[in-house]
């Protein structure tokens, strides 16, 4: 019994030490063509995807593989499934057998679209960018983690059970962009410039709500809400919900 718990032990230690190592890589690069307005479907479980758009007829689609075993590593795969108006992307990471399996395996995407493309992400834990988009959409499935839009002049929806979301605009333009964010623990931020034309729909269950624009916020229990417009039918509509957490509409600085 004393040899067993003795192995036990020590194997227990070998896959501790091995996962504190830098993980194995593997990288890959695809394009694909798209319409400017077709879909692109992703599914990732941890790790990040990166969206840029640009306007181009196609897809740049980069993943990079990595975990802590080359057994692992060749593991993780990634179908892609091209049709004439879109573009699915699933990513498999096997399911670990036993007690000191090596459970190791994430996938960072990068991907270049078109920038009026509707995108449907989906992600278990990790991080969300998204950079440039216009005209398109983007719905977000994320359980733990973080979403950034940058420049975003699109229809943004994202659900997450617990982390971040944000939006900043480094530059106005009157194009039409509507966020819906959704949080169920966690800060939600957006940054406009100044001369921003926009209306705001927000409401925090267990938190504070805190803007620059001169609107004024409303108690509401443990939380509070603000509703109210810069701008007579501005083009930008902010929707902004979150359980335990604050909600910030600032300038940019």
């Amino acid at each position: 019994m004393h040899r067993l718990l003795t192995l036990f032990f020590a194997s227990a230690l070998l896959v501790s030490c091995a996962q504190r190592s830098d993980p194995l890589q593997a990288q890959t690069e695809q394009f694909f063509p798209l319409p400017l307005d077709g879909a692109i479907t992703l599914e990732n479980g941890g790790g990040s995807i990166h969206v840029y758009g640009w306007y181009e007829p196609r897809v740049r689609l980069v993943a990079l593989r990595q975990a802590y075993t080359q057994r692992r590593l060749r593991g993780i795969r990634i179908e892609t499934k091209s049709q004439p108006t879109g573009l699915a992307i699933r990513t498999i990471i096997p399911r670990p057998r036993g007690f000191l399996a090596d459970r190791s395996g994430t996938v960072d995407y990068s991907l270049n679209v078109p920038e009026p493309s509707h995108l449907h992400l989906r992600l278990r834990d990790g991080e969300i960018i998204l950079s440039g988009l216009r005209g398109g959409s983007a719905d977000i499935s994320l359980t733990n983690g973080r979403v950034t839009a940058w420049n975003c002049f699109a229809r943004v929806r994202g659900h997450s059970v617990n982390g971040v979301f944000e939006a900043f605009f480094q530059w106005w333009e009157n194009l039409p962009a509507r966020f819906g964010y959704t949080l169920g623990h966690g800060r939600i931020a957006v940054l406009l410039p100044a001369e921003a034309r926009f209306q705001v729909d927000a409401q925090t269950t267990n938190g504070r709500i805190h803007n620059d624009f001169h609107l004024s916020p409303i108690d509401s229990g443990a939380g509070q809400k603000l509703t109210g417009a810069t701008a007579p039918n501005p083009p930008l509509s902010l929707g902004l919900r979150t359980g335990d957490g604050n909600i910030n509409v600032d300038l940019v600085r």
